[in-house]
Parts: C-alpha cells; sequence; structure tokens
C-alpha cells in the first residue's frame, strides 16, 4: 500500500513538474505570435512563425533561445526586413529577452513602456524606424542596457534624466529625432559628446555646446539687525548696492544693446542660419566616397548601410534595363544591392539640375525629414555628369498607375480611404512640423507612392521651395503640372503668394487627387 502512495505522488509530482515545464515552453511562443499579429511583414520573413510548430520557436527566423530546457527566448534580431507596423506591448512579457534588433525596419507609432519590463536587455537597437512619442518613462528599469540605438526616427520631448542611472551603458545614439529640452547631466549622461544628440535642433546643455537660455537675477542677502547701528549700517549697504545694482544693469543694457545691434549687421538671415544648421548636424559624408574619379557620394544618418565602394558600383552600372520610371526631374531606376535591398534611384536631368542653384542645400533639410508616409531620402551621389537621388523603393509603384495601368491590385474604397488620409498626413507633417516648413508644389496622383500595405507615401518634394517664419511668406515661382494646378496659380500675374494661401492650393490639388480615384 505505501509503495503505491509512493509511486502515486511521484507521478503527480512529475506531472505538475511536466505541465509547468510545457507552458514555459510555449509561452514565450505564444508571446511571439502576439508581436507577430501586430507586425505587417509584406516580405514573408517571418512566415515559419506559425501555431502549428509554436513548439519549436527557437528555430523561427530571428530568434535565439538560451541553451537550457526551458528554452527562453534570448534575442529576437529582424533588422533591414521591411518589416511595418508596430511594437506590441505583449513584448514586455520576454522577460529573459537580452538583445531586441529591429533597425532599418518601417515601424511606426510609440515604443511601448512594456519594453522595460525586460530587465535583462543588453542591447536595444531601433534606429531609422518612424517611432514617434518619447522615450519609454520607465527606461531606468534596464539596468543591465549596454547599447541604446533610437537614432534616425521622430520620437520628441526631453530626454529623461533616468538614462543616466543605466551604469553599464556604453554606447548612446539619439541623434536625428526632434528632442528638444536641455540634456540632463546626471549619471553616464554627462560622459556622451554631441555626437550621440546631433540632429536634435532644439537641444541644449553642455554636451551638444548649446547653453539654454536661463533669466538672470541678482539676489542680495543682507544680514538681520540687531541693534540700531547694525540697523544704520544695513540700510547704508542696501542703500549701496541699489545703487551698484542700477548702475551694472544699465551698462548691461548698453552693451546688450550694442551686442545686438552688431549681430544683427553681421550674422547671415535666419533662412540662412536654419540651412547652415541643417547642413552642419544632417550631413555625414562618407569618407571613402570622394576615392573613384570624383564622385561624391553622401548619405544621411547612416540611412545606407552599404560600403561606398559597393553603392557606387551598383550606381554606375545603372542602365536602361533597370528603369521603372520617369518623372518631372529625371528617371528613376531600380537599385538592388549584393543582400537584395533595393533602392529607387533618380537620375537628374542635367537641364534642371543646372536651374536650382540651392538645389544642395535643400537636399540636406530633406534628409533628415522622416514620416511613414513621405518617401524617405537615404542620399545623393555627385557624378562629374549628373546628380543622383536614393531613396526608398515602393514595391506597388504610384497611385497613378494603380488607377490608370494594368494593376491587379484593387482598390475598395477603403483603401481609397486609406490612401487619402495618409497622403494628407504626409502633407500636413510637412506643413506644421518641418522648420523650416516645406510646400511640395506639386501634388498629383503620380507623386503618391505606395508600399506592399497600400500605405501611400508622397513623393517628389525634393525641389519644394522652403518657407520660414518671416513676415511676408512669400514664394516667388509658380511650379506644378497643368491640372492640378489650383485656380490661383494658373495666372501668372500672380508672382507672390502668401503660405497660407499656399496650404489651400495643396488642398485643392489633393482634393483633384482625390477625385481621381
Amino acid at each position: 500500500m505505501e509503495r503505491a502512495l509512493v509511486a502515486w505522488v511521484i507521478l503527480v509530482i512529475s506531472t505538475i513538474v511536466y505541465f509547468h515545464s510545457s507552458l514555459a515552453l510555449s509561452q514565450d511562443g505564444v508571446t511571439l505570435l502576439e508581436i507577430k499579429s501586430s507586425l505587417n511583414d509584406t516580405r514573408n520573413f517571418l512566415s515559419n512563425w506559425q501555431h502549428s510548430n509554436i513548439k519549436s520557436y527557437c528555430r523561427w527566423t530571428g530568434i535565439t533561445c538560451y541553451p537550457e530546457k526551458e528554452q527562453r527566448v534570448r534575442s529576437i534580431n529582424l533588422p533591414y526586413m521591411q518589416l511595418g507596423g508596430i511594437i506590441s506591448p505583449s513584448i514586455g512579457k520576454l522577460s529573459r529577452l537580452r538583445r531586441l534588433a529591429l533597425h532599418q525596419n518601417g515601424l511606426h507609432d510609440i515604443i511601448p513602456n512594456e519594453i522595460t519590463n525586460c530587465t535583462e536587455l543588453r542591447a536595444l537597437y531601433l534606429r531609422a524606424n518612424y517611432f514617434q512619442g518619447g522615450i519609454p518613462p520607465d527606461i531606468g528599469n534596464l539596468l543591465h542596457l549596454k547599447i541604446l540605438d533610437l537614432s534616425s526616427n521622430s520620437l520628441k520631448g526631453a530626454i529623461p534624466s533616468s538614462i543616466g542611472q543605466l551604469t553599464h551603458l556604453q554606447l548612446l545614439n539619439l541623434s536625428t529625432n526632434f528632442f528638444s529640452g536641455e540634456i540632463p547631466d546626471e549619471g553616464v549622461l554627462g560622459a556622451f559628446g554631441k555626437n550621440v544628440f546631433i540632429g536634435n535642433l532644439d537641444l541644449c546643455g553642455r554636451q551638444v555646446k548649446k547653453p539654454c537660455h536661463t533669466t538672470l537675477g541678482f539676489p542680495v542677502v543682507l544680514p538681520h539687525a540687531e541693534n540700531d547701528e547694525s540697523e544704520v549700517t544695513t540700510k547704508r549697504i542696501s542703500h549701496y548696492v541699489k545703487w551698484v545694482l542700477i548702475g551694472a544693469i544699465s551698462t548691461m543694457g548698453i552693451a546688450l544693446a550694442l551686442v545686438l545691434l552688431l549681430l544683427w549687421i553681421c550674422l547671415p538671415s535666419k533662412k540662412e542660419r536654419t540651412a547652415r544648421q541643417y547642413t552642419e548636424v544632417n550631413k555625414q559624408v562618407n569618407p571613402e566616397s570622394s576615392t573613384k574619379g570624383g564622385t561624391i557620394l553622401i548619405t544621411f544618418h547612416g540611412d545606407l548601410p552599404y560600403p561606398s565602394s559597393e553603392i557606387i558600383e551598383k550606381l554606375e552600372s545603372l542602365d536602361e534595363e533597370d528603369v521603372v520610371g520617369s518623372g518631372g526631374f529625371g528617371t528613376v531606376y531600380r537599385m538592388v544591392m549584393n543582400d537584395c535591398g533595393t533602392f529607387a534611384v533618380k537620375r537628374l536631368d542635367r537641364g534642371r539640375e543646372g536651374s536650382d542653384q540651392g538645389f544642395e542645400r535643400e537636399l540636406e533639410i530633406l534628409g533628415s525629414i522622416k514620416h511613414i508616409n513621405l518617401v524617405n531620402l537615404r542620399g545623393y551621389c555627385r557624378l562629374p555628369s549628373t546628380k543622383l537621388l536614393i531613396y526608398d523603393y515602393l514595391a506597388l509603384g504610384s497611385l497613378d498607375c494603380l488607377l490608370h495601368g494594368n494593376s491587379e491590385h484593387f482598390m475598395n474604397w477603403h483603401t481609397r480611404l486609406k490612401i487619402a488620409l495618409g497622403s494628407a498626413r504626409g502633407l500636413a507633417y510637412l506643413h506644421h512640423d518641418c522648420s523650416p516648413k516645406i510646400v511640395h508644389r506639386d501634388v498629383k496622383s503620380s507623386n503618391i507612392l505606395l508600399d506592399e500595405n497600400m500605405e501611400p507615401h508622397v513623393s517628389d518634394f525634393g525641389l519644394a521651395k522652403l518657407l520660414v517664419d518671416d513676415d511676408s511668406h512669400v514664394t516667388t515661382v509658380v511650379a506644378g503640372t497643368f491640372g492640378y494646378l489650383a485656380p490661383d496659380e494658373h495666372s501668372p500675374k500672380r508672382k507672390q503668394i502668401q503660405r497660407s494661401v499656399r496650404q489651400k492650393m495643396h488642398r485643392c490639388r489633393l482634393g483633384v487627387c482625390r477625385s481621381d480615384h
């Protein structure tokens, strides 16, 4: 009887242990499927992430597990996969995760705060996506973090001081975002230089060698009087200090006025300062780029992760077989890299190139702009005979081709509304969130490109005239495609058009595009 009882107890314990280990074995797999459900995998890189083989999730694409029996997920490596969508809050359930690499994709929305539940994280790579919002407020929970790369996104707000608590942090990259305010100087944040924060024009602090605006004050602290004599002395001191302060303030006021007058005379205009500022912080020249027969390759924020020699070789080998279309300013080619990464290359017409003296300055500004509904400019190559612009490649082509060509893609009313709204968001970003503000001046269906998810991306704003916050807000050249121009633009007498009118014209053109489909 006792033997039977002992055997029964052993059986029950074994069953519980097996059930618990099986549950742990499948829980991370279930979490990965939840993460996949929030992603747009247009290229089917995650095709083996299936519920049917959930017990083999450690062999799924991009997944590495610990060697222990319970097989918890150790790392997720999915860079350059052209993934869209968002990061699911379920990511926080992977409590043993050490590395998350999702850089160079098309992810958007916010970075979920649940990611800070992965307290064993050592490396977090999220650069070159379209994330918005701020840095997760509980980022300080990732005490083991060594690498944090959030560069080339659309993140904004203040940099949290809790990053300074990450004592193991060795590599930090917050460049090319829209962060603002004073950079905290606490902890490890004080050890990083300006390259970590480059491309955030509204940041200030010691690290970027840009002082923050403070209110000057002159506190005067006098001792408390203990007798009549001390009161008289105090009054004399107070009277003396009063006149000293008046004299000092008057002198400072005169000096400040003279300084402002000299600055007004000597410094360039706001538009020139802004262009120069963008040039300094946004243009990154590959040192290898000038080694090949006068050819210069310029990339923006590391958005072309290939050796310059390979890029130049591919650019110089483009021929008529690679042509995918032509636009208002030149021919468009399809460029395929050795790892099958695909880009669109626009070869500018020589005549058009020479007609725009500020072209390179505008490119440097446009290279800093990232939005999910705008075509991303990754760089340009200056050849002796022409210039080449390198953009993201959008597989479905233009909206015009889908509407009037022989495309097999059917667009229902839901898809059409999605395209209209996405295009409007891209234009609104150019009008309201860019500094200086940018007008497109040629909105039409052939300048709206579509990706595999039918998500619209506005293109060809590379020659847009930049609007700065002057009183005039004028644009002196009428440009665009006849038929898409607003009525006020048809007249050549309208040489000066205010910015507000320009934005109304964009709504008119966008309306023409909507009526087109």
